[in-house]
């Protein structure tokens, strides 16, 4: 933790630090901009493509999607 800090007190709820050391302190949120969450992998796209969601439905029956009943 960064100097002249203290420990928050859980009871008075958290304390906001944009200092990226403080993230490994509990009850600190820190606030990134926006580059360095993404240096920080927040951004990484896991998503499934639309080819691979409609390839994920082709096993279904008729009576599993709610349709054509």
């Amino acid at each position: 933790m960064t100097p002249n800090r203290r420990l928050p007190d859980p009871a008075a709820g958290a304390l906001l630090s944009d200092d990226i050391a403080d993230l490994l302190v509990p009850g600190v949120v820190v606030e990134v901009d926006a580059a360095e969450a993404e240096s920080l992998g927040a951004f990484e796209e896991i998503a499934l493509s639309e080819a691979e969601a409609w390839d994920a439905n082709a096993d279904l029956e008729v009576d599993e999607t709610g349709h054509g009943e």
